[in-house]
């Protein structure tokens, strides 16, 4: 269970090895030790996923040849801190990549021993077959990959207890963090299909959590060529459209909509065709084959940005040069395509910093259109954009669209509460979320303010206007519940207001307006309670 929560305590670093500790009851220890008995002085070790360099500082005590890799700039920072204090700095070389991209930054036969704790599981099945291939490679004859990671158990009622504590710990973690991970499945099968002779050196926690000892033997199974590259096809089924239907109402919530990473083949591409890029958020990459079926033939390599799209992904750190990088090596496609151009989608550029994508591949790198419909019309035109291709509309079907997307979640957290508590409020609080949040979709150009919470001024006047004429057709409520009502609307107003700026690509979503936000929730929870009591109004 220890990988689940790994996600948020990545997004915490100082706190990580403390927060590990814990979720494995204190056995990476000794799985530690297991791993460090086996290093000798003069060794050449890999770490793949190093961390805060937990395991780093164990290894670089026997020996001081050490190359420690990590995708987290906030990780490798902290384990450089803590190796300079355990003066073991010059021991370790640090470096930022993405595990897939190993081959591109070390030569074959470099290492006599590679280690990975807790790493595989955060990768995809292909992913961590192509990382033991590459690792391999990387391998002296005879070198040793050890890898600690949690595995799905054997037997069926270890998987079921596992999967039983797990679904709540994972769905608590996608909620912190919009990210999770998978029990590593056929280690021993996988490790010998890349090559290796396999043995479980260390097992705890019932069989959850192994270290495995893989000595390189044999020759890795190649990597696919082009001509195996499935091909895309743009088709309309009951199982497309109820997926287009989740992501409409609910692609905030899980399962989250993924497509499988790697090439793919759109048309009939050939060595010198684009190499087109996105994300692996199934909607993404679906609607790109929609609108360029039968329009061009080209390579679509889809980068695993955790299912973000590629806006949201490269702002969040999902989707970056690394996992581009890692993406590229692990296709295979630098081995044969010709012209060696890739084109990113130019909403990553918020995240993806081409200039090493070209400095590590070779590769030339242009940013495309912000349109997938555009993309046949910029390959046309020699991959230059005209101003209405590089421009960000935000049209009002774009608005509906994304509150909808919005409201799956907040729905949720605000009108189950209610139903659970105060039934008789969820029809007009039902009523009024859906009012006031797309109204705001449709009006949100006129409403003046960029920021959210600023918005959420006017937006909060209109809504009490719209209250005041709806009381007044209906028939005036007391002073008291007007009053209540109006406090309601207002609390609505600045929730939709501040919390679904994040739908716009016109206004700063990620600059959360929480402590503001929980200032005006208690103004307005004590004034809701306060006003009735000063005034001595009952009910």
């Amino acid at each position: 269970m220890a990988t689940v929560f790994m996600r948020w305590l990545e997004r915490h670093p100082a706190a990580y090895e403390r927060g590990i500790r814990l979720l494995t009851l204190g056995r990476l220890e000794d799985l530690y030790s297991s791993i460090a008995e086996q290093i000798h002085p003069g060794m050449r070790i890999l770490e793949i996923g190093c961390g805060t360099g937990a395991l780093t500082r164990r290894l670089a005590e026997r020996t001081d040849r050490i190359d420690a890799i990590d995708i987290s700039a906030d990780m490798l920072e902290v384990a450089q801190e803590k190796l300079q204090q355990d003066d073991l700095i010059d021991r370790v070389q640090l470096q930022r990549m993405d595990a897939l991209a190993l081959a591109t930054y070390f030569q074959t036969g470099q290492f006599d021993v590679i280690v990975s704790s807790l790493a595989f599981s955060e990768l995809s099945a292909p992913a961590q077959e192509h990382v033991m291939r590459i690792s391999h490679h990387l391998l002296k004859a005879g070198g040793v990959l050890f890898i600690l990671d949690e595995v799905q158990p054997s037997s069926p009622f270890s998987r079921f207890i596992s999967a039983l504590i797990r679904t709540p710990l994972r769905l608590i973690t996608w909620l912190l963090t919009r990210t999770t991970t998978q029990p590593i499945k056929d280690v021993a099968d996988k490790l010998s299909r890349s090559g290796f002779r396999v043995r479980p050196l260390r097992i705890t926690l019932g069989g959850l959590l192994c270290v495995y000892e893989a000595i390189a033997v044999a020759a890795s199974s190649p990597e696919h060529a082009h001509e195996q590259i499935v091909r895309l096809s743009h088709r309309t089924s009951s199982t497309t459209i109820l997926r287009d239907a989740w992501a409409l109402f609910f692609r905030v919530l899980p399962p989250y909509p993924k497509f499988e990473p790697g090439l793919y083949a759109l048309g009939k591409p050939n060595t010198e065709s684009p190499v087109l890029v996105t994300g692996n958020y199934d909607l993404t990459v679906r609607r790109v084959i929609k609108q360029t079926a039968g329009n061009l033939d080209a390579w679509l390599l889809v980068v695993n940005s955790s299912g973000v799209n590629v806006w949201c992904g490269a702002g969040g750190g999902f989707l970056t040069a690394e996992r581009v990088i890692g993406a590229l090596e692990m296709s295979g496609v630098r081995q044969w395509h010709a012209t060696q151009h890739l084109i990113l989608p130019q909403l990553c550029a918020n995240g993806v910093d081409g200039q090493e994508i070209r400095q590590q591949t070779g590769w030339r790198v242009s940013w495309g259109p912000v349109l997938a419909s555009d993309i046949p019309a910029y390959l046309k035109n020699g991959c230059m954009k005209t101003d209405a291709m590089r421009t960000v509309a935000f049209p009002a079907l774009d608005r509906l669209e994304m509150v909808s997307a919005t409201l799956g979640l907040y729905g949720l957290m605000i009108l189950i509460p209610v139903l659970l508590f105060w039934r008789y409020l969820f029809w007009p609080v039902f009523s009024a979320l859906l009012g006031l949040s797309y109204f705001y979709a449709i009006t949100l150009p006129l409403i003046p303010g960029r920021d959210g919470l600023r918005k959420s001024i006017p937006l909060a006047v209109i809504a009490l206007v719209g209250l005041f004429v709806y009381s007044m057709l209906t028939g005036l409520p007391e002073a008291p519940q007007f009053f209540r009502r109006g406090i309601g609307v207002v609390a609505l107003s600045v929730f939709v207001a501040a919390e679904m700026q994040g739908m716009s690509p016109l206004m700063r979503g990620e600059q959360a307006n929480w402590g503001w936000e929980a200032l005006i929730a208690l103004v307005l929870g004590g004034t809701y309670w306060l006003v009735p009591a000063l005034l001595g109004w009952s009910g």
